[in-house]
């Protein structure tokens, strides 16, 4: 995380009291929506959505660009294993996107 991010999510968190803020919203969104937060942490991301009519517009379009992607992508298909051994690389070598 970046210099300018951390402030971003210092001030974000301070005008709300602590509590999550929209940086905290886009970083966790994917566990939210799979629903597979800690109840914690879930509860205090809710309540920042719940006061933040952008967040809720960007969970909604997560949401539909997940459904779309279901209802109109290609089917599953099994991820070469050289590109797998690609991904697993450079996820090591990025921890911050995890």
């Amino acid at each position: 995380m970046t210099a300018l991010q951390k402030l971003k999510r210092f001030i974000g968190r301070a005008l709300h009291l602590g509590g999550y803020c929209c940086v905290d919203t886009e970083q966790l969104l994917f566990e939210y929506v799979e629903e597979e937060l800690p109840a914690d942490v879930r509860t205090k991301l809710e309540k920042h959505i719940a006061d933040c009519r952008l967040c809720v517009e960007y969970v909604d379009s997560y949401r539909r660009t997940i459904e779309a992607t279901h209802c109109h992508g290609c089917p599953e298909k099994e991820m070469p294993p050289e590109l797998q051994r690609r991904l697993k690389d450079f996820l090591a070598q990025n921890p911050d996107l995890r």
